[in-house]
């Protein structure tokens, strides 16, 4: 696995150094937060409740965007904008994506704390 694959590495330097000591705290926060919300939106997509599924992928695109992991942050774009559509047709093959995109994102950013 490369890193760069997944998170913006020289950005992520950036931003630790700028935040110096929250930056341990914006990690953790992003990946508990991120835990939660890809749990819930496995219950939505199962619902098929676009409007949620839009709201929750909403969030995922902005706080990953944060931490600089623009490919996790696509996949919740994707499913923005499925909610917006007001499907879910297509959201789980997207939904199995980012679970494995976040994986790939936490073992990047832990190594970076």
């Amino acid at each position: 696995m490369n890193p760069s694959d997944h998170v913006d590495v020289d950005s992520l330097a950036e931003l630790k150094d700028i935040m110096e000591d929250e930056f341990d705290i914006l990690i953790d926060t992003f990946i508990a937060d991120s835990e939660a919300k890809i749990a819930s939106m496995a219950e939505i997509i199962a619902a098929s409740d676009a409007e949620e599924l839009r709201k929750v992928a909403h969030s995922i695109k902005g706080s990953s965007s944060n931490v600089c992991a623009a490919q996790f942050s696509e996949l919740a774009r994707q499913l923005e904008h499925m909610g917006k559509e007001g499907t879910t047709d297509g959201a789980a093959e997207i939904f199995e994506n980012l679970k494995q995109e976040f994986t790939c994102v936490v073992a990047t950013l832990k190594n970076h704390i």
